[in-house]
This record gives C-alpha cells, sequence and structure tokens, in this order.
C-alpha cells in the first residue's frame, strides 16, 4: 500500500526521477482506509482492559532528565507514578536503568500490530505526523496498553502536488488559497488531531503551497491553539517554514546543511527540530540520496544542537515495501544513536525522547519519571549515558501503569 515515503523522496532529490509508484485511486484508497478502520476498531473493542497495579520497581537507578539518580525504588498506582504505594508488588529492576517511555515523533502508523511494535521497544508514545485517510489516525487512539497516540490528520497540500497525487487525494482535502486555511484547520481539529502538518515540497514546484497560504495555515492553526509542523527537506523549504513562523520542522536539507543564518532564526522563533535522520540513512542505503546528503542531514542536526535549538527524536517509520521500509520502534533507538553520531551528548538524545519530546508536544502528563506523571517506563540494562545504544537492553515495559507482555529481545 502507498505510504508518505514513495512520494517523499521526489522532494528529496531535485532534478532526479522519483522511484515512486503510480497514483491511487481515490476510491481504492478509501475501501482500503475504511478496511484498516474497521479492522483496528475491532482491535479496540476486543482488548481486554488490564487494571493498573500498585507496583514497586526497586534496585534501580532512574534518569531524570539530566543525569542517572542512585538507586532508589519507584512506585506506581493507578497508572500513575506516586510517591509510595502500601502494598505494592515488588519488581525487581536488577540494578538497571528506569527511563521515560520513549516518544517518536514522528512516524506513520496505520495499524494495531505498529502500535504493538512501538510498544515492544518501549515507545510509549508516538506522534503521527499524517493519516490518509484521517479516518485511520482516529482508529489508531485509545487502545489500552497499547502505544498512546497523537495525530496531525490531513497533511495540508495542494490538489496537483506530488503528496496529493501519490495518495490521489480528493479535491476537499486539499488546499488552494489562504482563505482555505480556516476551514481545512477546523476540518482537521474536528477529526481530533493536536497539530496541523503543512508540506513545503520542491520550492521550484509550481504545485507547492505558496508562502501566504502557509502564512494562513499557521494563523489558524495558532488561533485554535494548535501547533503547525511543516515536512521541509531542503533548505529553501526551511526558509519558508520559519517565514510562516511553524511551531516545527520536520526533517532536514540533504542539499547544503543548516547555515548561520537559518540557525539563527530557528533560536530566534523558539522553532523546534526533529530531523528523522533514520529515515535519511535509510534513503542511503537505498541509493536515493549520496553519502553527501545524508552527511548534510546529520551536520543540520548536530548544528541545530549546537544552537541550543530544541531537537526531538522522530523516525519516519512506516510500512511502505522495500528499500524504504523503516521499521516501528527499533528505528527509534537507532534515531538516538544517529542524534549522539551527529554530534548530540548522550543526555541531549535522551532528552530527544522523553522530556523534550512531551513538553514540545503539550504532553505535560509523561517525559520524565517523577510523582504524579503517567506510569509509561521503559527499564533497561545498561548505562545509557555512556552508551546510548543501552536503551536497546530492554527489561521491561509499563504504559499507563500496566507491563506490555511482549518486549523486544534486542
Amino acid at each position: 500500500m502507498i505510504n508518505f515515503l514513495s512520494f517523499f523522496i521526489t522532494g528529496l532529490l531535485a532534478g532526479s526521477v522519483c522511484s515512486c509508484p503510480p497514483a491511487r485511486n481515490s476510491v481504492r484508497r478509501y475501501d482500503e482506509g475504511l478496511e484498516i478502520v474497521r479492522s483496528n476498531n475491532i482491535r479496540r473493542d476486543n482488548r481486554g482492559i488490564s487494571t493498573p497495579k500498585k507496583i514497586a520497581i526497586t534496585n534501580v537507578r532512574v534518569f531524570d532528565g539530566e543525569k542517572l539518580l542512585p538507586i532508589g525504588t519507584v512506585f506506581i498506582a493507578g497508572g500513575v507514578i506516586v510517591p509510595n504505594a502500601e502494598g505494592a508488588e515488588v519488581v525487581d529492576g536488577n540494578g538497571g536503568v528506569l527511563l521515560s517511555g520513549l516518544i517518536d515523533a514522528h512516524a506513520h502508523p496505520r495499524l494495531v500490530e505498529h502500535l504493538e511494535s512501538f510498544a515492544s521497544y518501549g515507545v510509549t508514545t508516538v506522534i503521527v505526523a499524517a493519516c490518509f485517510p484521517a479516518a485511520i489516525c482516529t482508529s489508531l487512539t485509545n487502545h489500552a496498553g497499547l502505544t498512546d497516540v497523537r495525530f496531525a490528520g490531513l497533511s495540508a497540500t495542494t490538489p496537483n502536488s506530488t503528496h496529493a497525487l501519490m495518495l490521489g487525494l480528493l479535491s476537499n482535502e486539499t488546499i488552494t488559497s489562504a482563505s482555505q486555511a480556516p476551514a481545512f484547520v477546523a476540518d482537521q481539529l474536528a477529526t481530533g488531531a493536536t497539530f496541523i502538518k503543512l508540506i513545503a515540497e520542491r520550492p521550484d514546484s509550481a504545485t507547492t503551497l505558496d508562502q501566504a497560504t502557509m502564512n494562513a495555515l499557521v494563523r489558524a492553526a495558532h488561533a485554535s491553539q494548535l501547533r503547525v509542523a511543516c515536512h521541509a527537506v531542503d533548505h529553501t523549504a526551511v526558509d519558508r517554514a520559519l517565514t510562516a513562523r511553524v511551531d516545527q520542522a520536520h526533517h532536514v536539507p540533504t542539499d547544503t546543511p543548516l547555515d548561520a543564518p537559518l540557525l539563527a532564526r530557528f533560536v530566534a522563533q523558539r522553532t523546534i527540530s526533529v530531523p528523522t535522520l533514520s529515515i535519511f540513512a535509510a534513503f542511503l542505503a537505498a541509493g536515493q540520496i549520496d553519502a553527501a546528503g545524508y552527511a548534510a542531514a546529520s551536520a543540520s542536526a548536530g548544528r541545530l544542537a549546537t544552537a541550543g535549538v530544541p531537537v526531538l527524536a522522530g523516525t519516519d517509520a512506516n510500512d511502505f515495501p522495500a528499500p524504504f521500509t523503516l521499521p516501528f520502534g527499533s528505528s527509534l533507538h537507532a534515531e538516538l544513536e544517529r542524534l549522539v553520531a551527529a554530534g548530540l551528548s548522550s543526555v541531549e538524545a535522551l532528552r530527544s525522547a522523553t522530556v523534550l519530546a512531551a513538553k514540545h508536544n503539550r504532553l505535560f502528563d509523561r517525559g520524565v519519571v517523577a510523582p504524579g506523571m503517567r506510569a509509561d517506563l521503559l527499564l533497561i540494562s545498561g548505562d545509557p549515558i555512556a552508551n546510548i545504544s543501552a536503551t536497546r537492553n530492554i527489561q521491561r515495559v509499563w504504559i499507563a501503569g500496566v507491563e506490555y507482555a511482549g518486549v523486544a529481545s534486542n
């Protein structure tokens, strides 16, 4: 089934031929989408709901968002972290490290099975960057004991853009002028969207959103108290995203690394970055970008962090057919490793998938291990500050205080 990745490549490669499948028929897309929605909803209805237990996780070192605390105990009751819990079941942490559940700030799950994969790797929240049709996003919400979902709904793009043509979007799912921005935002808000996604395609394309429409979308979203994320994979697209004053720039340029003037604007406007280096690594492995392209992306991520721009860990995980498939869950651990290789410290990388990802996605009930917070927890072996790859050494995972049984082995 066609996925976001199929047309993303066109935005990456100015002047090259896209390895994209032909556009899908809109009716077929809706038939497929409705079947996915039906299946996901059945899975939710038939899923047993486990009552969170009182738990005392002993013999653990907590990552508090800055450092590892001395060996201690963390209590859970009613799905949240509490100061104490009388009569709690004791779980020996074996001297491991307890992290807040990881957050993937950019992914494209469609199926309940994708949420299960996230959960198995300790990714307890996922920000879904787009769903086509939007009802798929809704069908992924409120699956007790599985990864929690926040989503954008449909991405804002024009009728003849690469994105619209590849997905077979209907005319009422696209936007052609600034005057339509309030209605587009209202439509996404009605589906349950918690942020708005814009697409800035190749700057030389006549079918990309014009600057006035991008500006209007941001104004309309902000008027509805919604954040705005913008797909921008080249230098000029990032410039346009910042001109529109988006809240988050998703992806980084592969043409040239971000320069000092753009970095200064990120800082001045308090714009967040979600580099998604893992998808660029997938493109590199598939020969869709060269080593210089990946180096530009990696350099941009490092420069953003050095400049003090908040960097969030996102993957662009998807189920598009090989060679562009990016696995759900495991790819976030790879993303942390790539961020460290790009120049972030291990603490900065851990923060990118925990406290910062929660803060900048307005998830104020999670992201740190502290009383009153949602009991989304990842217990690992080893020291992730000394070696970021230790996040892969998963012992146990809890989602809202309910232990997930099928954790990944690495």
